[in-house]
């Protein structure tokens, strides 16, 4: 027989792992790198092992009431054995002893095995959302704009949050890993028209949010600036079909699909909200 799965925190060591797993997800995203492993990943990413084997992971996002499952991949040798299952209870677990409230994540619509997985613990869909790839060349097809960008300050990340129905922490969790938060507005001081969290190294935003459709050019050209010589930006759509329509009419490229998934940890069954 051979040894139990346990599920602990990652460690610096576990990186060669990671670079067998990440693959896994089929996402566009370079792999990060061992620096970006041990500081962004490790604090916050549990590991199911069996003795010196590591079957899979399970990286999640604690913002400050939320937890945000990025990650959850299990060695294809490890599936249909209760791995996903595993790692998934213990972060919503470890998560309630942090004091978070809500757990989220993204699936593909297509992966019924982890849909159902997912729902089994309390998760429901919230919304759809869509991975788009945009040559810089579309701006040229958007509406002209009158917004102006600018990086957003801190003190208005709980304003934008709220009119933008992101979790709370999520733009300080956005900067202190490196990325850009862009705000589109007519003024400095207007209420922002148009959002986009902007990783450089990628490159792409999640999210990128627009109330006007004149934003959008303001925003993809902004962004423009900080990466002038690759040919394109990646975008994540959040539950917005007409934003879709518009960037695949100026010569989008739809990339993938997936569903937004979240629910308050006192769902978790077995647990109590008392």
């Amino acid at each position: 027989m051979g040894a139990p799965v346990v599920i602990r925190r990652a460690s610096a060591a576990d990186y060669p792992a990671f670079t067998r797993l990440f693959p896994q997800l089929g996402v566009d995203e370079p792999l990060p790198g061992a620096d970006a492993w041990a500081s962004a990943y490790v604090p916050f990413t549990l590991i199911a092992a069996e003795g010196a084997d590591v079957l899979g992971y399970c990286y999640t996002q604690e913002l400050d009431d939320t937890g945000y499952v990025r990650n959850v991949v299990v060695a294809p040798s490890a599936r249909r054995r209760g791995v996903a299952r595993a790692l998934m209870e213990a972060t919503a677990w470890h998560l309630r002893a942090q004091g978070k409230a809500y757990w989220r994540l993204n699936v593909g619509p297509r992966n019924a095995a982890a849909l159902a997985l997912y729902e089994s613990l309390g998760l429901r869909t919230l919304y759809a959302s869509r991975a788009l790839r945009v040559p810089w060349q579309s701006a040229t097809s958007l509406p002209a704009s009158r917004a102006q960008v600018h990086g957003l300050p801190p003190a208005r990340d709980e304003e934008l949050e709220r009119e933008f129905a992101l979790p709370r922490g999520q733009l300080a969790h956005a900067r202190g890993v490196g990325r850009l938060v862009l705000a589109a507005a007519p003024s400095d001081d207007a209420r922002s028209l148009g959002l986009a969290v902007f990783s450089p190294a990628f490159p792409g935003a999640f999210p990128f949010r627009a109330r006007e459709d004149a934003a959008v050019r303001s925003l993809v050209e902004a962004m423009h600036t900080h990466v002038p010589a690759c040919p394109h930006v990646n975008l994540v759509i959040d539950d917005d079909e007409p934003l879709v329509r518009l960037l695949v009419a100026a010569g989008a490229e739809v990339r993938g699909d997936f569903l937004h998934l979240a629910a308050p940890l006192a769902d978790l069954p077995g647990s109590s909200s008392a």
